[in-house]
């Protein structure tokens, strides 16, 4: 008994307790015809944490997010080998529903996309293709996830204005709220703060930093002081290649990997 005991504690301080992740990804590569975009990936997405990846451009990063949710499907001449597991099953298995994987991983992209629709009709785009719902459930998911990304109050007396009428800082909250009433497991973000103004970009970080209660994210980013300021965990992929991954306040203090130290002082790679 005091042997497995042990053996239990061993387990858990080299984080092996797969309950504490969200996804694992293990040997994954990915090449577009005879260009290796990602070389032996070997990841650990952990449960309600902000995952920063940052890297320079070209690098892989959005390539690795569009992974996980096979967005990549439709690139021509694409390779995967690997495995991306998630609720315990590899994604990339031929028995995978993209349809059923895709309302469980959501993805916001770097412009928001809102469809010519009102703003109510944004918010329930997706579920409503799921399931049935009446007047007063509608009502209520669009109000709660309205909320949730801190755009109610804006918005609760316009709810049949065209989304288009939105700023583009309200547009990709509403994209987030679309995201959210699906009740995703995980949900990417591939740099959605880029073409918004200094106040809009905080005040989706602040909204961020509450949803993670709730939420697993992966956030991909150039700036690097947004990285400090959401992640939890950090990776850093230059060349296709993980060159460094671990806690936020590790790598941004102490980091092992040189590359990894120039990078995030001066925003300099040489991979």
């Amino acid at each position: 008994m005091k042997e497995q005991l042990k053996t239990d504690i061993i387990k858990l301080k080299v984080g092996s307790n797969p309950v504490n992740n969200v996804l694992n990804i293990s040997d994954f590569n990915v090449w577009i015809s005879d260009n290796h975009i990602l070389n032996n990936i070997r990841l650990t997405i952990p449960k309600n944490k902000i995952t920063c990846i940052i890297g320079p451009s070209g690098s892989g990063k959005s390539t690795l997010i569009r992974s996980i949710n096979r967005i990549n499907d439709d690139v021509e001449k694409l390779t995967v080998t690997g495995k991306i597991e998630f609720n315990g099953l590899n994604i990339y298995d031929k028995k995978t529903d993209i349809a059923q994987l895709r309302s469980e991983i959501g993805m916001v992209f770097q412009k928001p996309c809102v469809f010519p629709k009102s703003i109510s009709k944004n918010v329930l785009f997706g579920i409503q293709h799921q399931q049935k719902i009446n007047k007063i459930d509608a009502f209520n998911i669009v109000e709660n996830n309205l909320r949730a990304v801190s755009l109610w109050k804006e918005v609760s007396h316009r709810l049949n204005d065209k989304a288009v009428s939105l700023s583009v800082g309200q547009q990709q909250r509403l994209c987030i709220a679309r995201t959210l009433a699906l009740k995703p497991k995980l949900i990417l973000m591939d740099e959605p703060t880029s073409s918004l103004d200094p106040v809009s970009t905080r005040s989706i970080e602040k909204m961020l930093l509450e949803l993670k209660k709730s939420y697993s994210i992966v956030f991909v980013t150039h700036n690097i002081q947004q990285a400090k300021r959401l992640a939890d965990k950090l990776l850093f992929i230059c060349d296709g290649e993980i060159i460094e991954q671990g806690s936020a306040e590790k790598l941004f203090n102490n980091p092992d990997n040189n590359k990894t130290r120039a990078y995030l002082n001066d925003e300099y790679c040489d991979c």
